[in-house]
């Protein structure tokens, strides 16, 4: 079986990963398809990639200017809601693709069509979760907005709390939806959509060390760490005009809350008057520039996209939302990370990077002291500096994620 059909759902940092790993996956002289939202096309056709589009710009914009889509209760509800209207013409789409010729899907965590062609059809699938927090475990549970797990909590009860969590919260969200579905495929319904079902009974690939989260108890029995696919600058250069900015001056900081994210104006806001009361210079980076004030002093540049695989190795730090492709990319640069976390893997991302060392939080609603402290912090310890270079270094001599991930996956596809 040489062709591979790859589900990424999701914003840049869910879906440059899935590139980079389809890329490998050529290399080994398969022929990949990308399903992702219309603007990532460019992207993943420069690439090398056939590209299908699993959501039109229009319907993209209309998930993204959500004002609950990133609020950190309603927030799965909300992109639920978006992606659940849209779930049985994506279905019909990808089983057209996979009758075609014999197929392996390749799925992100939020690509469920490509379990229940699993189901219906026989189609092989690997799963392939960016963030630890795709799992609800009692072992090392991730830590949610506003929910922070005692280490001395015995397991029993974590174990309840998240059966609760699941039965109360999650199922009634994405059951219906998923049921509606199954049924016109004569599938019987299905409960524990997000603790148990979504994971592939074949394969789980979990696309960051173990180092940084390491395998537990009662995740699936065929799930293995590797490391965090990255994806590479595609011209090994940054715009000219950002570049002469950062030329003109000590390092700057990075301040960006997403790619997805058109309502971080009060996030960009509190960060630059932080850089200001530590005299920093400050690189914007988001696509939507109606977020900044509309005339900006000249310490501040604003860029509507950057690679931040070459902008982190010339910042100072970086100010971001906690999304996972960005951490990533940060750990690999040795810098330190200021984490202003909404919902989703952010929380729990943060704290898995503050403890490794290299990171500190704020909420976005924080004072504008504790910014300013967290910053200070960052910037000015030693053993934050070190544990940066240390974790840069051993993310240098590890085999590239991206390899590793496509070898399993081909063996998966014999």
């Amino acid at each position: 079986m040489r062709r591979i059909l790859i589900l990424a759902v999701g914003s840049a940092g869910d879906v440059y990963p899935f590139i980079v790993i389809g890329q490998a996956l050529r290399a080994r002289g398969m022929e990949v398809t990308l399903m992702a939202t219309a603007n990532f096309r460019e992207r993943v056709e420069r690439a090398g990639l056939h590209f299908v589009s699993g959501l039109s710009q229009e319907e993209l914009d209309a998930s993204v200017m959500d004002p609950d889509l990133w609020h950190p209760v309603r927030g799965f509800a909300t992109i639920w809601k978006h992606m659940a209207r849209h779930l049985p013409t994506a279905y019909a789409q990808q089983l057209t693709l996979v009758k075609q010729k014999p197929t392996l899907i390749v799925a992100s965590t939020l690509g469920l069509t490509g379990r229940l062609l699993q189901e219906a059809h026989g189609v092989p699938l690997v799963t392939v979760h960016l963030a630890p927090s795709c799992f609800l475990t009692a072992h090392d549970t991730s830590v949610r907005r506003g929910l922070v797990w005692p280490r001395s909590l015995p397991r029993p009860v974590v174990r309840l709390v998240l059966g609760m969590v699941e039965r109360l919260m999650l199922d009634p969200v994405v059951r219906p939806a998923i049921n509606r579905l199954r049924a016109t495929l004569g599938l019987a319904p299905v409960r524990h959509v997000m603790s148990r079902w979504l994971h592939s009974p074949q394969q789980v690939i979990c696309a960051f060390p173990a180092w940084f989260a390491a395998p537990q108890p009662d995740w699936p029995p065929n799930t293995v760490c590797t490391g965090f696919p990255r994806m590479p600058a595609a011209d090994g250069q940054l715009d000219p005009a950002l570049q002469r900015f950062i030329d003109a001056g000590a390092a700057p900081l990075v301040v960006t809350p997403g790619s997805a994210m058109a309502h971080g104006g009060g996030f960009i806001g509190r960060a630059l008057d932080a850089a200001s009361s530590l005299d920093l210079r400050v690189v914007v980076v988001t696509p939507y520039r109606e977020q900044l004030p509309a005339v900006l002093p000249p310490s501040v540049h604003h860029a509507a996209y950057a690679p931040f695989d070459l902008l982190s190795r010339q910042a100072a730090a970086f100010v971001h939302h906690g999304g996972i492709g960005t951490s990533a990319t940060v750990l690999a640069a040795g810098k330190p990370q200021l984490i202003v976390p909404f919902a989703f893997d952010q929380p729990d991302n943060a704290a898995r990077l503050r403890r490794l060392g290299v990171a500190a939080t704020v909420l976005p609603n924080a004072p504008l002291r504790a910014w300013v402290q967290a910053l200070s912090y960052l910037l000015n310890d030693t053993q934050v500096a070190l544990a940066c270079r240390t974790l840069a270094y051993a993310m240098a001599l590890e085999t590239p994620a991206a390899e590793q991930i496509a070898q399993i996956i081909a063996r998966q596809a014999e």
